[in-house]
């Protein structure tokens, strides 16, 4: 009984603690659509800060260790708006992970998320 008290404990445990992302903490959540697509294809990434007087921009890249792509985004402190949205167009088939990162005052990372999409090649 004790056993399957644990077991339980511990599923429970990593159910709760799973992320669909990577942020440290709340200031910055990504959403990335759609998760599956054809290639080419063409993604959609909103990142939703919290306004700090920190943040300077975002650092937003799809990467499948066989196409890279990036933009940077400047964000105006404590007066940006929360929500930011951009776009990839004409991605290749592959594996993305895709990030976006939170740029401080003095060009530091401060957090970054995470999502991962499948692009799919078409007609093969």
């Amino acid at each position: 009984m004790l056993m399957r008290s644990a077991l339980i404990l511990v599923a429970v445990t990593a159910i709760l603690g799973a992320t669909p992302g990577n942020a440290a903490d709340s200031r910055l959540r990504i959403e990335v659509t759609p998760r599956i697509s054809q290639a080419p294809a063409q993604v959609r990434i909103r990142a939703i800060v919290t306004p700090s007087v920190e943040n300077r921009g975002l650092r937003v890249v799809a990467d499948s260790g066989e196409f890279f792509r990036s933009s940077y985004l400047p964000l105006d402190g404590a007066n940006a708006a929360p929500i930011t949205d951009t776009s990839f167009k004409n991605l290749p088939g592959g594996a993305y992970e895709v990030s976006v990162t939170l740029v401080d005052s003095q060009g530091h990372a401060t957090i970054v998320d995470r999502r991962t999409i499948m692009v799919t090649s078409g007609g093969r």
